[in-house]
């Protein structure tokens, strides 16, 4: 396609500093996540029992492991966002399905799940303004998640992106694909078909043979991405919407801004969030982050400290995060990993990964063994 990065591209996912809580433990399943850390207000996990059960495991075990029974799995709000995503990977854990994230978005439809946020897109008068109050309301879906709207450079597509905030969550990829194939179905079911993906970044690398990912998503998909989202073409964005009701879409906008009137991420997130923009490029400072958020940089200094954090911390975990799930679960060379760090040079590299993790960054792809941990199917 040429060109689908937005104009400014994205970098990463929060992670552990320490070896073992952060992307490091990728390969192996973590503890079930504490209840409602993060509310969930969409329907994520609905269908997840009865598709367990087609694929021959027990969903009960899985979900009380969660914290939750099948009934939260139709109810919004009733999960958070940690305990979606570590279902979604347990689920694939143990049933040695690859595509189970996928598999659930198309037993979903890509429609009905996302509550309030789901109704506005649906009755919105075109693509254009469904994707802008998917960006402008948010927080009707989660606090622990970001979506953002880019132009290309050239202007031909739009790029739809998704963020996950949370932090010692590694075990995302699922949730991520089910994301990005609910985006893609859900686009073609509001628009009649008009309207699909025409490309797909995932951050990270291929978990089943890249041909079943064109089979779900029937366009190009790149892995190892700078982002995680979907490039629309740029004239998608006036394709009207399938019978919008505006007296709908006026009513439940009035019920998003009266639930969600003043939720709003942690200062920590959203510097994540923009950190993970904008990890790649030279402009990765805390003034060119404060800029963006609107605040003089000595208050978003105070206000980090205030949460406990630091700009300087939170840019160091979103590198060792990544730097980690680069080595330990892809075979990109260390020149590429280095400047999708935003390191001018690989000897960069190298000193930040002897200072975080006391060992080279060939030591921490060997230590992990490389051949069991990467995924299935080729690049």
């Amino acid at each position: 396609m040429g060109d689908t990065h937005a104009t400014v591209p994205f970098g990463s996912r929060p992670p552990g500093i320490t070896q073992g809580a952060g992307i490091v433990a990728q390969a192996k399943l973590q503890h079930a996540p504490s209840p409602h850390f993060h509310v969930l207000r969409a329907r994520l996990l609905r269908d997840f029992p009865a598709l367990v059960r087609d694929l021959g495991g027990c969903p009960y075990a899985m979900l009380k492991d969660a914290g939750l029974t099948p009934d939260d799995c139709n109810r919004e709000g009733a999960a958070s966002y940690e305990q979606w995503i570590w279902l979604m990977q347990r689920a694939a854990q143990d049933l040695s399905v690859v595509d189970f994230g996928m598999r659930l978005a198309v037993r979903q439809h890509g429609d009905g799940v996302y509550g309030k946020l789901g109704t506005a897109m649906r009755n919105s008068r075109t693509f254009g303004e469904a994707t802008s109050h998917a960006v402008t309301h948010n927080s009707a879906h989660s606090l622990a998640a970001r979506v953002w709207k880019e132009a290309t450079a050239s202007g031909r597509h739009v790029f739809l992106g998704h963020d996950v905030l949370v932090e010692a969550m590694p075990n995302r990829c699922q949730a991520i694909e089910q994301l990005l194939l609910l985006g893609h179905l859900g686009a073609m079911a509001i628009t009649g078909g008009k309207v699909r993906a025409r490309e797909i970044h995932f951050r990270h690398h291929n978990l089943a043979p890249i041909r079943t990912y064109r089979r779900y998503f029937g366009c190009a998909v790149r892995f190892c991405c700078t982002e995680d989202g979907i490039a629309f073409r740029s004239e998608d964005m006036a394709c009207p919407i399938l019978d919008p009701d505006a007296e709908t879409l006026a009513q439940v906008i009035a019920q998003i801004r009266k639930t969600c009137t003043g939720l709003r991420p942690s200062v920590s997130a959203l510097v994540r969030g923009m950190v993970m923009q904008r990890l790649w490029t030279s402009e990765c400072g805390s003034e060119d982050v404060a800029r963006l958020l609107a605040m003089h940089p000595r208050t978003l200094h105070r206000r980090l400290r205030d949460e406990g954090s630091s700009f300087q911390r939170i840019k160091d975990e979103v590198r060792c995060d990544y730097m980690l799930y680069y080595l330990e679960r892809t075979d990109l060379e260390l020149g590429t990993i280095s400047h999708k760090l935003g390191f001018s040079e690989q000897s960069a590299l190298s000193h930040f990964a002897r200072n975080m993790m006391d060992a080279s960054p060939r030591d921490l792809r060997a230590r992990a063994g490389r051949g069991g941990a990467l995924a299935q199917g080729g690049t």
